[in-house]
């Protein structure tokens, strides 16, 4: 057997899970996958090989188990019937349905986009499968093209996160499926936070925008500068690309909208507002069923998406960790003016907060830049913001202690030199950000080089402070 990134190939022919190997047909930074033939009931299976470090865990094994009991107990027609699961040689396992047909990935690098009912009939036959998934206690969290088998008309949804369930650092594995997947993940999933049910209506709603124009809605050329447009930026009007109705524009706000609560309430919703735009009539609200909602989301309130100056609060509030009441939001909002707003903290006392220059945003940065290479904890401290959150291929960090501890563990075990970012891209506004090249300088080493992607904010006092790392 051929070891690769955690997982080992299967010889061709041999007995595996009482299934022959017949042939390898699919391999990512998830696993490999290979069509095979079930042995007892002479039928044609797919075996997937679960890429983990960790398959001989007792621990590992058992949410491995449950997770694959949930995921065999979903019946219905647009869902990947699992056959079995299990451990063998040191490999997690699940044996399903064989699809003879393609992937909406390779039909939309053939065809560039789909013909909006197309793209709605597909996405509200997934919304479906999601439906049952969410009833049965089972978010999937990996919705992409890719994860999506074509059988002629009839539509799958497959390959459940259940391995970013089991070992999450595994998904960083493979730079390419890192790049494929975050273009489909929430802006929670992103942060590290908890996902539920909502979380793949977000995901949903990327494929459906990906459907209609032919990309993910929030592609960057990075994937750092792509998870910080997902948790700062608007969806792009679908509408703007030939053929596709207006009606789509406020599908796709609500189903992109930053906070959970702020999307459809139920994938099942999202199925019907895609059929219903794609027919250019109103949709027709039905409520999700009590076991879907009880089981797989908590709190999933109705709202508009957030493009207001409430609703922007309520997200930027949601961040630092504060809860605002929705009855005292009129306290806390000012009128906004020329993009300006000014909030009102538990203090009593209100900052103003005008939109950042570009002086302010470059200015954060450099401050940034210089501590660090410095290795200057203190000052470093002083230009992030209390629940700033650094993102990376490896590892969430989550407030300004424990990004401090990261940084604090990387001046120790390299010989840093300096830190330059190059050919920065600059957006000014309420919230800032820059984009560009980073390079850290070594003394004696080899140089390290990547891509990073900085949000802005005002923290305390109007002062810019640095709310979001993400680096690739």
């Amino acid at each position: 057997m051929r070891h690769n990134g955690g997982v080992s190939d299967l010889a061709i022919g041999i007995d595996f899970g009482g299934c022959r190997v017949d042939e390898l047909i699919g391999r990512g930074g998830m696993g490999i996958v290979y069509r095979g033939t079930d042995l007892r009931l002479d039928r044609p299976v797919a075996i997937k090989l679960i890429a983990t470090e960790h398959a001989t865990d007792p621990a590992v094994r058992r949410r491995f188990e449950r997770e694959a009991r949930l995921m065999a107990a979903i019946d219905h027609p647009n869902v990947i019937p699992v056959y079995g699961a299990g451990e063998q040689d040191g490999h997690l396992y699940l044996v399903m349905r064989y699809v003879a047909g393609t992937d909406l990935h390779k039909q939309l690098a053939e065809r560039g986009r789909l013909e909006p009912r197309e793209a709605a009939r597909i996405v509200s036959d997934l919304a479906g499968a999601l439906e049952a998934a969410h009833a049965a206690g089972l978010v999937h969290r990996d919705i992409k093209p890719a994860n999506v088998l074509l059988a002629g008309d009839h539509v799958y949804l497959t390959d459940f996160g259940i391995t970013r369930a089991i070992d999450s650092a595994t998904r960083f594995t493979d730079s390419d499926e890192w790049v494929g997947t975050v273009d489909y993940m929430s802006p929670e999933h992103l942060r590290g936070g908890e996902t539920d049910a909502r979380s793949d209506v977000y995901a949903l709603g990327c494929l459906l925008h990906a459907c209609l124009t032919g990309s993910p809605p929030f592609r960057r050329t990075t994937a750092a500068a792509t998870i910080l447009a997902h948790i700062e930026d608007r969806p792009p009007r679908a509408s703007d690309t030939p053929g596709v109705s207006k009606a789509f524009d406020s599908v796709l706000s609500r189903a992109l909208a930053k906070r959970p609560a702020d999307r459809y309430p139920s994938a099942a919703e999202l199925g019907v507002a895609a059929r219903a735009a794609a027919a250019r009539r109103p949709a027709t609200r039905r409520a999700a069923p009590a076991t879907a909602t009880a089981t797989a989301t908590r709190v999933m309130a109705s709202a508009a998406p957030p493009t207001s100056p409430t609703a922007r609060l309520r997200f930027y509030a949601d961040r630092r960790g504060l809860r605002i009441a929705p009855a005292s939001l009129a306290i806390v909002v000012v009128l906004a003016v020329a993009a300006a707003i000014a909030i009102v903290l538990n203090s009593g006392t209100s900052t103003p907060t005008g939109p950042l220059t570009r002086a302010d945003v470059l200015g954060a940065v450099r401050q940034f830049a210089s501590a660090y290479s410095q290795r200057d904890g203190r000052a470093l401290a002083r230009v992030l913001a209390p629940g700033v959150e650094r993102v990376s291929p490896t590892a969430v960090e989550r407030g300004r202690d424990a990004v401090l501890a990261e940084y604090a563990s990387q001046f120790k075990s390299e010989p840093i030199r300096a830190y330059e970012l190059q050919n920065p891209a600059v957006v000014t506004g309420t919230v800032g950000r820059v984009a560009g090249r980073y390079t850290v300088l070594l003394r004696g080493r080899t140089e390290i080089q990547g891509t990073v992607a900085f949000g802005v904010e005002r923290g305390e006092g109007g002062r810019p402070v640095i709310a979001l790392i993400a680096t690739q």
